[in-house]
C-alpha cells in the first residue's frame, strides 16, 4: 500500500494542459492536496487499476476528474467514461465538479468534455435527450444507469474509464449486483472486462479494457477483499497525511436502553444553547420514524434518505441550509456528499459500523475554528465498541470519547429559561431605546437590574418604546400593564408563548445505566462486596469462568424452537440488563424457553425492560422450581 505525506508539488508539474491549469486557477486551486499528488500521476499515465482511500474533503473528486477531462480528447456519440455514485446528491455534486474543470477547445462547439448526470427521482426523458445528443462522461446512480442500459439509450461498449465513487458504500449497501451487471456491459465483448471461471470469477481485462478506479473515504478490509475478488491486482493509495485542521469536536457517549433514546435526544436538543445538527440512523425506515416523532414533539426536523425523490431531497436540504429546519435525520449513504456549514452537533442515534465511519460522521462539525459536539446514544451491549472508537479517536484527534449522563430535567429547564430570557431581552434592547445595557451578560438576570422589579417594569417606570414599534402594540402594552400589573402581564404572555417549553412535566423518565470504569474489570462493578477484589475460592479449570456469586436466575421466552442458541440469549439479556455478555452466566437453552443467571440488579433491569417492550421475548425471574 502506498501512502503519502504533504508535498509541495504544483499542478503544473503534472504536465497538465493550459486550459486545465486555467480552470484550476479559476476555481482557486493552487496546490494539489496530498491524495491528488499521488493519484494524478497514476491516472494521467497508463498504470492499471487503482484503489484510493482518502478522507472526505481531501479532493477525491478532482483527483479523478482532472485525468478524465485531460485524457478524453476526442468525442463521439457514446460515453467514454462512467462514474458511479451511491446517491443522487453525490452524482450531481460530482457532475458539477467535473464540468467545472472542462473548457472550450478547438474543433468543439461548446465546453468539452460534456458531462451528463443520470439519477432516479428526476425526469428520465430529459436524461435520455442529453444522452442522445452525445456526451463523453456519464455520472450516475446504479439503478438509473441500468434503466437507461435496458432502454438501449446508454451505450457502455466504448467506455475507457470506470470510476466507483464512495466504493465502500456502493458495495456494502446492496449495490453490488447492480455494479456487477454494469461492469458486464462495459467493454463486454471483444476482450474487455469478463468473468473468468479459471480465475475464480476475477474480472480480467484484454488489450482494450477500461481502467477501473475506486475512490472512498473509508475502505474496510472486508470490502477490499470483495474488490480484489472482482478486479484482481490493484494498486492501493492511501492519504495518511496529517489533518491540516483537526475537527474541534467534544465527544461524548451515553449508555441507554433503546426506548430511552428519544427522551435523551429531546433533552440534548433542549439543553443546547443552539442546536443545528445531523442525527444519524442506520435505516431509511428509522430516519422517517425518528423525524416524525420529533416533529410531533414540536421540533423542526426532517428526514433524508435514498427513497426521497430528487425534488423532495433538494427541498429538504434547502430548508435545512436556510435553517427553517435545524435537525436533519439521515442515513450514512444519504449524507454522503453533503457539505453543511456551521453544524453544532452530530448525534449517533445508531452507532456506525467502524471507526472510519465514526470519524467521517463527526468530522462534519467542529470546522473552521468553531467547536462542535458529537454525542453517541449507545446501547448497553455497545460499550466495548465505544471503547474501541475512543482509543482510535485519541490517536487520530488527540481526545477520546467521554461517558456522560443524560442531562437532568432541572438542568434542561435552566437552559430553556436562559434561552427565553435572552430572546426577550434581545427584543427589549431593540424596542426600548437608550437601554443597551439590558442585553449585557452580567445583567441578563432580574437580580442584576436594580431598576427592574423581579416581575418586570413597574407601571410608573415603563419606558418609551422605539418609534418602529406599532402604536397599537405600544398602547395595548400600557393597557395590559395598567389593568394586570407589569409582572402579571409578562407572566400571562410568557405562558401563552412559552408555556409548553417551560413545562418540565413534558419530559419523561430515563433508566440510569451506570458507567463501568475502563480501568477495572466489568465483573467487579456488579458483584457483592465479599467477592469484589478477591479471588474466588478453589482452583478454576483452564478456560472456565468462575461461577457467579449471588446471581439471580431468569426465565427467557426464547428457545431452540425459535432458532435461538446461547449466544442469542446472552445478547438479549446483555441488552435488556445493561451488562456485558460475559456477565450472563449458566445459560440453559431448552426447546421453547431458556434460563440464565445475571447479577441481581441486571436481572431486575432485564425484567423491567421486558415489561416495557412487549414485542420482545418475555423475561422474568425464574420460580423456585425452575431454579432447581
Amino acid at each position: 500500500m502506498n501512502t503519502t505525506e504533504n508535498t509541495s508539488a504544483s499542478f503544473s508539474s503534472f504536465g497538465l494542459t493550459a486550459p486545465m491549469l486555467a480552470a484550476l486557477e479559476r476555481k482557486g486551486f493552487t496546490v494539489p492536496t496530498p491524495i491528488q499528488s499521488i493519484a494524478l500521476p497514476r491516472l494521467l499515465s497508463d498504470e492499471g487499476h487503482l484503489i484510493v482511500k482518502a478522507r472526505t474533503g481531501t479532493g477525491k473528486t478532482a483527483a479523478f476528474g482532472i485525468p478524465l477531462v485531460e485524457r478524453l480528447t476526442t468525442g463521439g456519440h457514446a460515453p467514454r467514461a462512467l462514474v458511479l455514485t451511491p446517491t443522487r446528491e453525490l452524482a450531481l455534486q460530482v457532475a458539477r465538479e467535473i464540468a467545472s474543470l472542462a473548457s472550450r477547445r478547438e474543433g468543439t462547439a461548446g465546453v468539452f468534455p460534456r458531462v451528463t448526470a443520470v439519477y432516479g427521482g428526476a425526469s428520465i426523458r430529459n436524461q435520455i435527450f442529453d444522452l442522445k445528443r452525445g456526451t463523453e462522461i456519464v455520472v450516475g446512480t446504479p439503478g438509473r444507469v441500468i434503466d437507461l442500459m435496458e432502454r438501449k439509450v446508454l451505450d457502455l461498449s466504448v467506455v475507457d474509464w470506470f470510476i466507483l465513487d464512495e466504493a465502500d458504500e456502493m458495495l456494502d449497501m446492496g449495490f453490488f449486483e447492480d455494479v456487477e451487471k454494469i461492469l458486464a456491459q462495459v467493454k463486454g465483448e471483444g476482450g474487455g472486462i469478463t468473468r473468468d471461471e479459471k480465475t475464480h470469477g476475477v474480472l480480467t481485462h484484454g488489450a482494450a479494457a477500461p481502467r477501473i478506479a475506486l475512490f472512498s473515504a473509508t475502505m474496510p478490509e472486508g470490502i477490499l477483499r470483495i474488490i480484489r475478488q472482482y478486479i484482481g491486482s490493484a494498486e492501493i493509495l492511501e492519504d495518511n497525511a496529517p489533518l491540516d485542521e483537526k475537527p474541534l469536536v467534544d465527544q461524548f457517549y451515553m449508555v441507554l436502553k433503546k426506548e430511552d433514546r428519544l427522551e435523551a435526544l429531546r433533552r440534548i436538543i433542549d439543553q443546547a444553547e443552539e442546536f443545528y445538527g445531523l442525527v444519524f440512523c442506520a435505516t431509511k425506515v428509522e430516519t422517517d420514524e425518528l423525524a416524525r416523532r420529533l416533529v410531533e414533539g414540536g421540533y423542526p426536523a426532517e428526514a433524508i434518505h435514498g427513497d426521497l425523490s430528487q425534488e423532495a431531497r433538494e427541498r429538504t436540504l434547502r430548508r435545512f441550509r436556510s435553517r427553517q429546519t435545524t435537525i436533519l435525520v439521515a442515513t450514512d449513504v444519504a449524507a454522503r456528499g453533503l457539505d453543511i456549514e456551521r453544524l453544532t452537533h452530530v448525534i449517533n442515534w445508531d452507532l456506525p459500523n467502524d471507526r472510519d465511519g465514526y470519524l467521517h460522521r463527526i468530522g462534519r462539525t467542529g470546522r473552521a475554528g468553531r467547536r462542535g459536539r458529537a454525542i453517541s446514544l449507545a446501547l448497553p451491549g455497545e460499550r466495548q465498541k465505544m471503547d474501541h472508537f475512543s482509543r482510535s479517536m485519541e490517536k487520530t484527534l488527540g481526545n477520546g470519547i467521554q461517558w456522560t449522563k443524560v442531562p437532568p430535567v432541572k438542568s434542561v429547564m435552566k437552559a430553556v429559561k436562559a434561552r427565553i430570557r435572552l430572546a426577550v431581552l434581545n427584543a427589549a434592547s431593540v424596542m426600548i431605546p437608550g437601554r443597551p445595557e439590558i442585553i449585557s451578560p452580567e445583567n441578563a438576570s432580574a437580580e442584576n437590574h436594580p431598576d427592574i422589579s423581579p416581575n418586570g417594569f413597574s407601571p410608573e417606570t415603563i419606558p418609551d418604546v422605539s418609534p418602529d414599534v406599532s402604536p397599537v402594540i405600544a398602547q395595548l402594552g400600557r393597557e395590559l400593564t395598567e389593568r394586570l400589573g407589569a409582572g402579571e402581564a409578562v407572566t400571562v404572555l410568557l405562558s401563552m408563548f412559552y408555556g409548553e417549553q417551560l413545562d418540565s412535566s413534558r419530559y419523561g423518565t430515563i433508566t440510569e445505566i451506570p458507567e463501568i470504569p475502563r480501568d477495572r474489570p466489568f465483573t467487579s462493578a456488579f458483584r457483592g462486596n465479599a467477592f469484589r477484589g478477591k479471588k474466588p475460592a478453589g482452583k478454576i479449570p483452564a478456560g472456565k469462568k468462575p461461577p457467579m456469586q449471588n446471581g439471580a436466575r431468569v426465565y427467557v421466552g426464547l428457545g431452540r424452537g425459535h432458532g435461538a442458541n446461547a449466544r442469542v440469549v446472552a445478547s438479549l439479556l446483555s441488552r435488556a440488563g445493561g451488562v456485558p455478555g460475559r456477565l450472563v452466566d449458566a445459560i440453559e437453552v431448552r426447546e421453547y424457553c431458556a434460563f440464565a443467571t445475571l447479577p441481581p440488579d441486571a436481572a431486575r433491569r432485564a425484567c423491567a425492560f421486558s415489561r416495557n417492550t412487549p414485542k420482545d421475548p418475555v423475561i422474568r425471574m425464574a420460580s423456585p422450581r425452575e431454579r432447581r
